[in-house]
């Protein structure tokens, strides 16, 4: 058997919460959503990483899941 780790935020959401995603939860931005970052980027780049990530989820809740993707896939 394999010992692997779950992500924190995918383990909150889906497992304990049971959610799509983060978008759809009452606590965004939760502590755990707020202490994960890439390391390999500096301070003002990770605060607009974050800024980008809940916007994101916010617009997937607004407009569901299927057409976010969708709007995912057209060319930029």
């Amino acid at each position: 058997m394999m010992n692997v780790e779950c992500c924190p935020i995918y383990n909150c959401c889906v497992n304990t919460k049971q959610l799509e995603h983060c978008g759809l939860c009452s606590e965004l931005p939760c502590e755990t959503f707020l202490a994960l970052r890439d390391p390999a980027l500096s301070d003002e780049e990770a605060e607009k990483a974050l800024i980008a990530r809940q916007n994101d989820l916010k617009k997937r809740k607004e407009i569901g899941t299927e057409q976010w993707f969708k709007e995912k896939e057209k060319p930029v």
